[in-house]
């Protein structure tokens, strides 16, 4: 497949510091089970063993949960994601002070209620073994690239969060003016929940029902591509009849009501300019893994 058009040699890469982040338990979200037990689930933040891009994000207990480790700004005011979230694009280098590799950013979450929800984060794919060494409040860097990132030939076509390798490995090609591109689900834009109205660069846009009328979405893997119809992510998040947004599954689902599976999006633009087509295996989860094991 011939590469797409971009500027990527007009951006620049900065390294931005943060810090692992503290694991955290959403006790807003307090939910019973069928059996009237309640419960309150890991929530996102900290260190999670054992669960990488490329699993099945219904198969484990958790509230929004993301692979590896979770990072944020050093010292980030609650209310307002800093650098590191708003520059940090998926398939960016992550290392800690010294130098050393850690891993691959693999998605972001946030943009949530000011004070009522921890601060924006972002998703770190690493080997188990890396993950083990790592402490909450440890410094990492996050090699940041894509900031500034676009199509030659599609100008009216956005990118987000997405650096260039990234976008080496997304199943897009040209055909007669129009960006083709495979998904693993096509969600109806009355299915987008927490996450619209926000910035592009922050967070994720959460998929809010459990029971997709097309596909199970206990299909869906961390890592999978999917597009949203009716959904401008330009500038931010919001309903546009006629656009699509496409996104790479970033956390897990979540047991209260109006939430569940978030993606970062990381391409929008017209309809007439994006043309999505279902596939059930359109994920970049392989090359996230491997960046992720690179040292």
């Amino acid at each position: 497949m011939t590469r797409l058009r971009d500027n990527r040699d007009d951006i620049v890469a900065v390294a931005v510091a943060g810090r692992v982040s503290d694991a955290r338990l959403h006790r807003q979200l307090l939910w019973m089970d069928d059996s009237g037990r309640s419960c309150v689930l890991p929530g996102t933040g900290g260190v999670v063993l054992g669960l990488h891009v490329g699993d099945r994000i219904n198969d484990r207990e958790a509230d929004h949960a993301m692979v590896g480790a979770s990072v944020e700004d050093a010292g980030a005011n609650l209310d307002d994601p800093g650098a590191l979230h708003l520059l940090s694009c998926l398939g960016n280098r992550v290392r800690d002070a010294r130098g050393v590799a850690l891993g691959v950013v693999a998605g972001k979450r946030g943009g949530l209620a000011p004070r009522a929800f921890p601060p924006s984060l972002v998703a770190v794919e690493a080997t188990d073994e890396r993950l083990t060494s790592l402490v909450p409040g440890d410094r990492i860097v996050v090699e940041a690239e894509g900031r500034g990132l676009g199509l030659c030939d599609f100008p009216e076509v956005s990118l987000a969060n997405c650096s260039p390798r990234l976008l080496d490995q997304l199943p897009l090609q040209a055909s007669r003016g129009r960006l083709e591109i495979t998904v693993k689900i096509i969600i109806p834009a009355r299915f987008a929940g927490p996450g619209l109205g926000q910035d592009a660069w922050i967070g994720d846009l959460e998929i809010v029902s459990r029971h997709h009328p097309a596909v199970d979405l206990n299909d869906l893997r961390y890592g999978d591509l999917v597009a949203f119809q009716g959904i401008d992510s330009a500038n931010n998040r919001f309903y546009r009849p006629g656009f699509v947004s496409v996104g790479v599954v970033s956390h897990g689902p979540s047991q209260w009501p109006g939430h569940g599976p978030g993606a970062t999006i990381v391409l929008s633009g017209p309809a007439e300019r994006i043309a999505p087509a279902n596939d059930a295996d359109s994920s970049v989860a392989n090359c996230l893994r491997t960046w992720g094991a690179e040292s």
